[in-house]
């Protein structure tokens, strides 16, 4: 429950969405989204507030690295209390526009209320003495640790990466994933151009250049691209450039008969329809009856509604549901560990493992086994993904290839001829190739 003193502090609201985030509450574009719209805070305050919890979550491992030596029992803290000290390391080591005792008054405060007067007391006792000790550069004496701590990616990632990738494109993968994630939109052709939108968008001191991956997208360099009325008038949809590289994939015609077996929050699915004559038609899965109805309102406000019908339906299922071949494209954005929203989510890093890997990999392997006999025989699958690692993505094609031998691989298409995307047979796109999400795709060709 909110304390009534301490609804307009931005501080007290960062300390308790890092509390709910690291604690698997929720993620933090959401919890940030819901406080924005339900507290009244000044626009100063909103963006304190997003930076504190998006850079606390981006440093956590470093910012705990200098608090470790100064608590010696962290278990024993309240989770509220313990990441009030983390924010306020956070401000003292990478915000220099905020004065020490500013940091040091309200961190006390909120802790006081929180918790009790022994709480504030240790809390500026600790931030007291990091501020005599100075930040001092993150030192160990293996290399991947190193790594791991000074940009805040757990250690099992680091050395997953680097027996996958090599350790220079690991280390030039994990420097970039502090940065800012970049703000891109799909332009939606049904109702405008590129060059036209960027005038309207101009004209609301929205900056935008095209997108060097897609001929659809639109980058912002400034201005609230996410919340302009064009937004809901549905001239554009928020989606990564590295996302809308997907659809493409499928190579659809205006007639084709798709499969989205994975489809919200429909990005992926209205840009499909996009593709579409009358004739084609699109059958979009999902297990939740209420993510079902945010592809159907997305769709409304792009227009391409008459080409979606939603089906609440378990993708693993689809074969026992839907009839056999009856499609002409099938895409399986696969639930997926995400490990490729490293920069837009940051907590992915830490609530995840690599058990996760193993567990989402047979979610993999059982949505592609279902829906292949559904599929038409000269037709397309796509398999794509929001991570990084082989074991969601290379393995998991290749071991369908081997159990469903009527599949061959098929060169994946893209509007451009992005040479620098294809890694091998396949699309696999880092997060530091162009600052986008990772995404991974594959394309399938169904033979016999």
């Amino acid at each position: 429950m909110a304390i009534k003193s301490l609804n307009d502090n931005p501080r007290y609201w960062a300390a308790r969405i890092v509390t709910q985030v690291l604690q698997g509450q929720g993620y933090s574009n959401f919890l940030l989204n819901q406080c924005l719209s339900r507290q009244l805070l000044k626009p100063v305050d909103q963006d304190l507030l997003v930076q504190l919890v998006y850079g606390t979550l981006q440093h956590k491992l470093t910012l705990d690295y200098y608090l470790q030596p100064l608590i010696k029992k962290p278990q024993n803290l309240a989770p509220l209390i313990l990441n009030l000290l983390r924010i306020s390391v956070y401000q003292l080591y990478y915000l220099d526009r905020i004065p020490d005792r500013a940091i040091f008054y309200e961190a006390t405060k909120i802790a006081k209320k929180v918790e009790n007067p022994g709480a504030g007391k240790l809390v500026t006792a600790i931030l007291r003495n990091l501020q005599r000790q100075g930040q001092k550069p993150v030192q160990t004496a293996d290399p991947k640790n190193q790594l791991s701590i000074e940009y805040s990616v757990p250690l099992w990632v680091i050395e997953k990466l680097t027996a996958q990738i090599g350790w220079t494109k690991t280390q030039t993968l994990v420097h970039s994933l502090n940065q800012p994630p970049k703000n891109a939109v799909r332009v939606n052709l049904q109702k405008t151009n590129l060059p036209d939108l960027q005038q309207q968008l101009a004209t609301q001191n929205i900056s935008t250049q095209p997108s060097v991956l897609s001929p659809v997208g639109l980058v912002s360099q400034q201005g609230a691209i996410t919340q302009s009325s064009l937004l809901q008038q549905g001239l554009y949809t928020v989606q990564d450039e590295s996302a809308m590289l997907v659809a493409p994939a499928l190579q659809v015609g205006p007639q084709h008969r798709i499969l989205d077996a994975c489809a919200a929050p429909g990005g992926k699915t209205t840009q499909l329809a996009s593709y579409l004559e009358p004739e084609g038609q699109i059958t979009a899965l999902d297990l939740h009856a209420t993510k079902l109805r945010l592809i159907e309102a997305n769709a409304r406000r792009l227009g391409v509604q008459n080409y979606i019908q939603t089906q609440a339906l378990d993708a693993r299922q689809a074969d026992q549901h839907l009839p056999a071949q009856s499609y002409d494209r099938i895409l399986v954005d696969a639930p997926c560990s995400g490990f490729g929203l490293m920069r837009r989510k940051p907590e992915i890093r830490y609530l995840r493992d690599a058990k996760a890997l193993t567990s989402l990999a047979q979610v993999q392997k059982d949505i592609l086994t279902s829906v292949a006999p559904l599929l038409k025989v000269g037709g397309l699958l796509v398999y794509s993904t929001c991570t990084i690692f082989e074991e969601e993505n290379q393995q998991i094609v290749h071991n369908f290839l081997t159990t469903h031998r009527e599949f061959t691989l098929a060169p994946v298409v893209t509007t451009w001829p992005l040479k620098v995307l294809h890694r091998g047979e396949f699309v696999q796109i880092f997060p530091d190739d162009f600052q986008t999400d990772g995404f991974f795709i594959a394309c399938l060709k169904k033979t016999r």
